[in-house]
């Protein structure tokens, strides 16, 4: 099986130094770059991957992720029908119920319920489909595209929801294939209740990630977007999968975690995150640490993964991992979700 290594930008720097990471990334034989989205904290998404849209040629280019908070869904049918077109067909919409994004708004993440009919209503504008939404006919009859959309789950009824709606699911549950086991576990019973075949599901993992010779450093580095995911699984994943130590180490990280100091290396809060919170979220050490722990993961059947680079110059660990850690398994130089496409 052909695993697939794709690249996270935070736009917590400037457009023109994420613009620089993709090119670097697809020189490197990445298969995609995913461009969060958190309008309070970061730059606009859209907007770098338009440039990259023209700018590159083979990376897939998604969002990760967008949210339906605020934006309607004939707004994001748009945005994604329009970088389809302007890509030749590498888009993929990350899409979830809302994160920092909304908390710093004042906001709650989308119900799931509110969520689904979103999403479905967002797939049909883009296939320009005669829609009803809200008691109203929408249709965006230009597009006749298809984009595969992607959903970022990690709690139990939006991880089977995924399997049920989703092309692909992004999941954010951490690095131990335990937890990972139960992400998929939910996902396989999302895609039974749809009548499904879950193997046309494509299962990404994104995890907080740091790999360098200087093992330290590199552990140091990773925490900023490691209390992100620390974070997300603590508020997520079921009480039973941690153990009283772990859990208790959680409750306090999450207890004081900032969302305007989301992601950020230099927040507070990523003091509070333990060696043991870091190993149970992410994977960071050498790269002879993080082969065996990707290649335990893969084993579950897992078929790519999305690595956020949040460090503040990241740079030599984007070319450790290719260099040192990608030539260790079977790489795609397409992200899973454009294997088998025709575009690019």
């Amino acid at each position: 099986m052909s695993i697939s290594f794709d690249l996270g930008i935070l736009p917590n720097r400037p457009i023109q130094g994420c613009i620089d990471l993709a090119l670097r990334a697809e020189q490197l034989g990445y298969s995609g770059v995913w461009i969060a989205d958190s309008h309070s904290v970061m730059r606009d998404p859209y907007s770098i991957l338009a440039a990259l849209a023209v700018q590159t040629e083979q990376l897939a280019l998604a969002t990760g992720v967008t949210h339906t908070v605020t934006r309607h869904p004939a707004v994001l049918a748009n945005s994604w029908a329009s970088l389809q077109e302007l890509s030749g067909g590498r888009a993929i919409c990350g899409i979830g119920v809302g994160e920092s994004a909304v908390h710093n708004l004042g906001l709650k993440p989308e119900r799931l319920v509110v969520f689904e009919e979103k999403v479905r209503t967002l797939r049909a504008l883009i296939r320009g489909e005669p829609t009803k939404y809200e008691g109203k006919e929408l249709r965006m009859a230009w597009s006749e595209r298809d984009v595969p959309i992607v959903m970022a789950c990690s709690g139990p009824r939006s991880l089977r929801l995924g399997g049920r709606l989703a092309d692909g699911v992004l999941f954010q549950v951490g690095s131990n294939p335990r937890l990972v086991q139960y992400a998929l576990d939910n996902i396989r019973a999302g895609a039974e209740e749809a009548g499904r075949d879950f193997n046309d599901i494509k299962l990404l993992v994104r995890v907080a990630c740091a790999v360098s010779d200087d093992r330290n450093r590199a552990r140091e580095e990773v925490k900023g977007y490691a209390s992100v995911a620390a974070g997300t699984v603590f508020a997520t994943v079921p009480r039973d999968y941690f153990d009283d130590q772990l859990y208790e180490e959680l409750t306090m990280m999450k207890s004081q975690y900032d969302y305007a100091e989301h992601a950020s290396n230099e927040a507070r809060h990523k003091d509070l995150l333990t060696d043991r919170i870091l190993d149970a979220v992410a994977i960071a050490g050498t790269p002879q640490e993080a082969i065996p722990r990707f290649q335990a993961l893969v084993e579950l059947g897992v078929d790519g993964f999305v690595w956020p680079a949040g460090m503040s110059s990241p740079g030599a660990y984007i070319e450790t991992f290719a260099k040192q850690v990608m030539p260790h398994f079977d790489c795609s130089t397409r992200c899973a979700l454009l294997q088998g496409s025709a575009a690019c």
